[in-house]
């Protein structure tokens, strides 16, 4: 229609952020925003004396970023691109390297707006699945074969998993990027629950040895700032700059450079991580201690697990809703169905934990049980 591509007239989108829930619920355990909120943050007038002009500079983030990975890679501003949330970063990753009918590696289940986008360029997608018999647990064997039977294909992982919530190690994701290399392929790895793992398994310390690795990551999650809407990427310089000529002008706006300088230096994101590590377990014993319900493999440290019940007729999301909590259902993911849900940590953990335990007789009565 009018030189409108036909796939974008006619796709369904799975992006689970188009299909939440609505109503009254008593906790919003649905996306993946920090569960403990935003860090104490001010707009200082110099701030806003500069809304009248666009955005130059990103000397002081540049400079917080260095410091703030200073244990994991000598980072230099040539190596950092920023961008409208660690979504538009992958998008870019993807304009880049992707033409109609390229194969794409990717994880199944990963991250669906990601996947929603390369549908744009009609490619051909080779997905690695994470198995419910194996406890939707990453085989990394599994992922290389895939690698090495498709030289030259564009491969995106996220780490730590959306929706399960486990981190790969350090050791696995660099045996992918190895592999990659060897295949003539260019690999993304999406961190943007980075700050939810320990830095020395984050694939920023591959980056100065890889020149076929972008690392992305996102203030949205971890450091608390999801409506500022602001992500970078982290790439070896020929990379950075091939990103710099698709990436929109101006893209990082003058008061998400503010707010993530601020974050940094309030230490958000390692303070949320050691909170999580507190709570997490709550709520995987609490779910360990079900009938009904299951968790599939996941980190102590990252916000977001997946639950679900065998029974596939079960509408898993709408079993939280009835117990009043605001869940992502599973059911846009590839490779799982409504009987799954994603859910997110919520600050008041003694609800929650209870209502674990009512959502699950809940379950139980929905299976026929």
């Amino acid at each position: 229609m009018y030189g409108i591509r036909d796939v974008l007239l006619t796709q369904v989108r799975g992006d689970y952020s188009e299909h939440l829930s609505a109503g009254d619920f008593k906790l919003d355990c649905s996306m993946g925003s920090n569960p403990y909120g935003t860090p104490p943050l001010t707009i200082p007038q110099h701030a806003l004396n500069d809304l009248a002009e666009y955005p130059e500079g990103d000397v002081a983030l540049t400079d917080a970023l260095r410091e703030r990975f200073a244990s994991v890679l000598d980072l230099t501003p040539d190596m950092i691109v920023f961008s409208c949330g660690s979504i538009a970063s992958c998008m870019e990753l993807t304009r880049i390297c992707v033409v109609p009918g390229k194969t794409i590696i990717c994880m199944a289940q990963t991250f669906t707006a990601v996947t929603d986008d390369m549908v744009t360029y009609e490619p051909v997608f080779k997905r690695v699945y994470l198995k419910r018999e194996n406890d939707y647990r990453f085989d990394v064997q599994e992922m290389l074969d895939v690698i090495a039977a498709n030289p030259g294909a564009y491969i995106y992982i996220d780490n730590p998993n959306n929706p399960t919530g486990q981190v790969y190690p350090l050791t696995d994701v660099r045996r992918m990027v190895e592999a990659a290399r060897d295949a003539g392929s260019f690999i993304t790895m999406d961190e943007a629950y980075g700050d939810y793992m320990a830095d020395d398994q984050s694939a920023l310390n591959l980056v100065p040895e890889f020149d076929n690795l972008a690392v992305v990551r996102t203030f949205s999650k971890g450091y608390g700032m999801a409506g500022a809407r602001l992500g970078y990427t982290i790439a070896q310089p020929q990379v950075a700059a091939a990103m710099h000529k698709v990436n929109v002008p101006y893209s990082k706006n003058s008061i998400a450079h503010e707010f993530a300088c601020q974050a940094l230096a309030a230490n958000w994101g390692p303070r949320t991580r050691e909170r999580v590590l507190q709570d997490k377990p709550r709520v995987l014993e609490a779910l360990k201690a079900c009938e009904h319900l299951r968790v599939a493999h996941t980190s102590e440290s990252v916000c977001i697990s997946m639950v679900y019940v065998d029974d596939e007729q079960v509408n898993l999301e709408h079993v939280f809703a009835q117990a009043g909590v605001r869940v992502v259902t599973c059911a846009g993911y590839d490779g799982l169905g409504a009987n799954a849900v994603r859910l997110n940590l919520n600050e008041d953990m003694d609800a929650l934990v209870e209502l674990i335990a009512e959502i699950d007789k809940l379950a139980g009565q929905a299976m026929g049980k």
